[in-house]
């Protein structure tokens, strides 16, 4: 853990006007936690919109399955498609379905923040259009925070009579009972973590781990898939018994508590964006590294962006958040000073291993423990220590054979020293984003992942020997095998 304290990072700092950079002429709505009477307000708004979109036939771009279905679908539904006649296999998609930057490639982890800005901007403005409140925009559920009342799911979310309700989901939350002690310390160290990330793109970026926790987390959360005793649901998008719709990258999209989470991993980016350690991607890597961008307009006009169109969008919003995390208050550069924004490209990086070892141990309940011996170690200090600012970054390669319904937190062990949190290794979207789901034998060859962690800020200037441990957290068969351990140097 680093010296000043998780909590001191997750106070929100309110700001005031449009203190954290936005131009007052271009800034016309405000982004609200929830819980806010102004967020509550926001909700029914919501819940208005909703009740309407739902009544809408799903070839109906404004409608709420069109819209789920955008984010992603089944690729085949379970028997007769109930919700929409017209959808029983992917060969029926409609226009723009299933675009979520979701398949595990370089050009889908590099788009995920701004396509999803841009997929909860659009639905912000169909909402505004729907319930006639032209001030709306889009709450946040401020989940990891200090507050206790924060880590319960709205209650807007949970009647049974709104629109906004889903019955597949984690039953302490549907009950409004507030995420476990555990998980929110879970979702806190995360948010600290990422706090000091020096680059937006690559394996170990902001952008690759809030991806991964607190957005994935959160997905298999509110999903169930971390509830002990099990839980299954009737999944109404796969028409079976099966995890929750949140857990599910083809099913997240349905449920209306997924627009209050991504609000909220909208806001993580913002604050970080914000804060002096806030990195952006350059166009020319958006360019070369391109994703459909297209959505629906309130008036049901199909709307598809350039590159370029999206880079001036998602970095000149017409909304801000009524606070931020991390106390940020550094402004957000002005479109003409952006070049001190962006950050190298990623053809540009090179990567130095320092050291690796095979492992080739499956992770069980039992805390693994790899020692990082002297010879090992002085190697690591050397490195870290000849230059300043040096990044270096341990990579855990994994092989998984089914999605895992586990979380696995890593740390960094230091004799007589506390356990320093690195990261966590979530697998929300293991299966969809490498066609699992569609050919089977990958569950028997299984998928090889790799986990990236940036651990200068963790890393102590000796050469004492220190140890990598894992723990698992949760009840899931699902077998993950550590493969290789390294550490590296990225320039």
């Amino acid at each position: 853990m680093k010296k000043i304290t998780i909590l001191s990072f997750i106070i929100l700092i309110t700001l005031s006007g449009y203190g954290y950079g936005q131009s007052e002429s271009n800034v016309k709505y405000i982004r609200h936690n929830v819980n806010t009477a102004e967020g509550q307000a926001d909700l029914q708004a919501m819940n208005v919109a909703f009740k309407k979109m739902r009544e809408m036939g799903c070839e109906n771009g404004l409608s709420w399955y069109y819209q789920g279905a955008i984010h992603n679908i089944p690729t085949e539904i379970n028997g007769k498609n109930e919700l929409c006649a017209k959808y029983q296999s992917s060969k029926d998609k409609l226009w723009a379905w299933a675009d979520c930057t979701h398949n595990g490639t370089q050009n889908a982890s590099l788009n995920f923040l701004l396509w999803h800005r841009l997929y909860t901007w659009h639905l912000e403005k169909i909402v505004r259009e729907l319930s006639g409140k032209k001030d709306f925009a889009l709450p946040y559920w401020n989940y990891g925070s200090v507050k206790t009342d924060d880590n319960i799911m709205a209650q807007g979310t949970r009647d049974k009579s709104s629109s906004l309700y889903e019955a597949a989901r984690y039953n302490i939350l549907n009950a409004g009972k507030p995420i476990l002690s555990s998980q929110v310390e879970a979702i806190q160290l995360a948010l600290d973590e990422l706090r000091t990330n020096p680059r937006f793109a690559g394996d170990y970026g902001f952008s690759k781990k809030l991806e991964g926790s607190p957005h994935g987390f959160m997905h298999n959360l509110i999903g169930g898939g971390y509830a002990s005793p099990k839980e299954t649901y009737y999944n109404q998008i796969y028409q079976r018994n099966m995890s929750g719709l949140m857990a599910n990258v083809n099913s997240a999209g349905f449920d209306p508590i997924f627009w209050l989470h991504h609000s909220m991993v909208d806001r993580i980016w913002e604050s970080w964006d914000a804060s002096v350690y806030g990195k952006r991607p350059s166009l020319e890597e958006l360019k070369a590294n391109p994703w459909p961008y297209e959505f629906i307009a309130p008036n049901g006009q199909r709307i598809t962006y350039t590159m370029e169109e999206v880079y001036k969008i998602v970095f000149n919003l017409d909304y801000k958040y009524d606070n931020l995390l991390y106390g940020s208050k550094t402004p957000v550069l002005a479109a003409n000073e952006l070049k001190a924004k962006t950050e190298i490209s990623l053809q540009d990086t090179k990567e130095k291993i320092i050291w690796e070892q095979k492992i080739g141990k499956t992770l069980g309940g039992t805390p693994f423990a790899h020692k990082v011996t002297s010879k090992l170690a002085q190697s690591t200090n050397k490195v870290f220590t000849s230059e300043q600012n040096s990044v270096i970054v341990l990579n855990l390669d994994v092989v998984v054979y089914k999605e895992p319904e586990d979380y696995y937190t890593v740390y960094l062990h230091y004799p007589g020293k506390k356990d320093q949190y690195v990261g966590v290794m979530t697998f929300f979207g293991v299966a969809h984003d490498h066609g699992m789901e569609e050919n089977h034998a990958l569950s028997e060859t299984g998928i090889k992942l790799n986990f990236s962690y940036y651990i200068s800020d963790d890393l102590s200037k000796s050469d004492t020997d220190f140890e990598i441990i894992i723990k698992k957290t949760g009840a899931g068969d699902a077998k993950v095998t550590l493969e290789k351990i390294s550490v590296s140097k990225v320039n």
